[in-house]
């Protein structure tokens, strides 16, 4: 190659390396906590209106499904949908901290229990501005511009002033209640609607060039009701219609904007539990005080914990408990009465990706979930159909969803059933920033030329 030649090819090369980031375009992301894809690619069959989701069947790029990670929650999930890793190495493993006597949903709040990088943090390292109302993992986050994080628990007017605490900058969420009213939220249609008020004020008054907004009422409805019951219904076209007015409020700041709806998992109807600790307890594996009636059974000894679907032991090198826990729970699951497909042990819990340490994990049937029971029948039958996901990935009604349209997207374009450890570098992809842990390739979601 002549002095000339090598010249301008590295002056191609440069240009090139200079004008790449010009592709980048702004990202509105939002979630529908619980939405089966379904919702959208057979709305006409269920009798849904849902004319905004709709309409990235045929200007976007969707999946027909998406394969979730373990567990199939919503902060494991919701990290992922960020980092595009696995609960493993995220940190994110479940809703809750595995604890053996009450409820905390610290997992689900702070930013610097992600051991991954997000988007972002790879958004802020790009110079990108950001916003933030509700999504899970956020609160101290120092690389979200304007962040008014998800804070628990929903029905509690204490917890405007933690949220108020926690919002960025300072004084934030005092300025919006100030103008909006006040940020009290339930997981209703109501909840949903006021967290989509605040986020448009923050697209309308900073103009962030990524934002995020997490949705509630959908899971909630499910959970109560079933999937795709009358109740289902309201709540997804009531979210429907608040998509309508985020994507509204993202163009006018930006007719490039790329808009992605997503959810962290599907949800599926079950009426039978199988009450896992009643058989724990009989067989000395957890010992319980003498119960009080009106009162919560209280634990005074265990040799492991039932966490979500997975049996972590106390002591880990316990060999003779652990011989025992594996007797039960075959011995269980011969009986197809107790609902469960399989007992998944060794490597293969590893491989999972989610509930580290455990040694167990239990493979439930659809449509009977794990209970919490200590005392009384081991398997609960319920009069009416429930909603529940946590279910291992590949489970009828357990994918989540994507759907992507906007400049660069490709229309019209079915991915068919996808990793959900895709998405976040296919987001990071649209926006022109790298993020650094993803190992998962982006979709194929741009438009050929």
């Amino acid at each position: 190659m002549t002095k000339t030649r090598r010249a301008a090819a590295l002056l191609l090369a440069a240009t090139t390396i200079i004008a790449a980031p010009a592709a980048a375009r702004p990202l509105l992301l939002i979630s529908i906590d619980a939405m089966n894809p379904e919702y959208v690619t057979q709305a006409e069959q269920h009798g849904f209106d849902l004319p905004n989701l709709r309409r990235f069947i045929s200007e976007g790029s969707h999946a027909s499904g998406v394969r979730g990670v373990v567990p199939t929650i919503t902060c494991p999930s919701h990290a992922t949908l960020v980092t595009g890793v696995s609960p493993s190495r995220h940190g994110i493993t479940g809703n809750d901290p595995l604890v053996a006597e009450g409820f905390s949903s610290s997992m689900c709040t702070f930013a610097a229990d992600i051991t991954a990088d997000t988007l972002w943090d790879a958004a802020h390292r790009a110079g990108m501005t950001s916003g933030s109302v509700g999504w899970l993992n956020t609160a101290g986050s120092r690389a979200i511009t304007w962040n008014l994080p998800h804070v628990e628990p929903y029905q509690s007017a204490a917890t405007v002033k933690f949220q108020a605490a926690m919002a960025r900058p300072e004084g934030l969420l005092d300025d919006m209640q100030a103008r909006l009213g006040s940020f009290y939220q339930a997981s209703d249609i109501a909840g949903s609607t006021l967290r989509t008020r605040y986020a448009v004020d923050i697209l309308q008054r900073h103009q962030p060039e990524f934002m995020l907004v997490h949705m509630v009422s959908l899971d909630a409805a499910a959970h109560a009701n079933g999937p795709f019951t009358a109740e289902a219904k309201a709540a997804v076209e009531a979210e429907d219609r608040l998509v309508g007015q985020l994507i509204d409020a993202a163009l006018a700041n930006d007719p490039d904007t790329v808009v992605a709806v997503v959810s962290d998992h599907g949800q599926a109807p079950f009426t039978r539990a199988l009450n896992l600790r009643v058989p724990l307890v009989a067989a000395g594996l957890i010992t319980i005080k003498e119960p009080v009636p009106g009162r919560a059974v209280k634990v005074t000894d265990r040799k492991l914990d039932v966490w979500g679907q997975a049996i972590k032991l106390t002591d880990p090198g316990d060999a003779a408990t652990r011989a025992q826990v594996a007797a039960l729970l075959h011995r269980l699951a011969a009986d197809p009465a107790n609902g469960i497909a399989r007992v998944i042990e060794g490597e293969e819990v590893e491989a999972l990706g989610g509930w580290p340490g455990a040694q167990f994990v239990i493979d439930m049937q659809p449509g009977t979930v794990i209970g919490g029971m200590y005392l009384g029948e081991q398997v609960t039958t319920f009069p009416t159909t429930r909603g529940h996901h946590g279910y291992l990935p590949g489970t009828p009604g357990m994918d989540a969803s994507f759907f992507i349209k906007g400049t660069g997207i490709a229309a019209g374009r079915d991915l068919g059933v996808v990793d959900m450890r895709q998405i976040a570098p296919t987001l990071a992809r649209v926006m022109g920033v790298t993020l650094k842990d993803a190992d998962q390739p982006a979709l194929p979601v741009a438009a050929t030329r």
